[in-house]
């Protein structure tokens, strides 16, 4: 699950800076999830304490990327690199949804 976990954050982070640097064409480096049903799984054993650490994720997830969208929907008139934020914003807050959803998968089950 960390491979997993770790490779979502990296996607995260690349289409965040993807998008920054080149806006619109930035977009693209979501691709990069085409690889993300290969990478190999563990196999479950203990479902219920696997379900409940899901779900504590998702929520962790959405919170953060509730968040995210507040804090880009507040700064959607600015600019980084000649390029509007307002103008950018699904693929900001996919790039947010990605990040917390890895760093929230990677706290949780650091321990596993």
């Amino acid at each position: 699950m960390k491979t997993r976990f770790s490779y979502e954050l990296i996607v995260g982070v690349v289409l965040l800076v993807a998008i920054l640097l080149f806006g619109v064409k930035g977009i693209a480096a979501i691709a990069l999830l085409a690889v993300h049903p290969f990478l190999r799984k563990k196999k479950l054993e203990k479902t219920e304490r696997i379900t409940l650490l899901f779900n504590k994720t998702g929520n962790y997830t959405a919170g953060l990327t509730l968040l995210a969208s507040i804090i880009i929907y507040y700064f959607s008139d600015a600019a980084i690199n000649d390029i509007n934020i307002g103008d950018n914003w699904l693929g900001l807050v996919v790039s947010a949804f990605l990040i917390s959803h890895g760093l929230a998968g990677l706290i949780i089950f650091r321990n596993d």
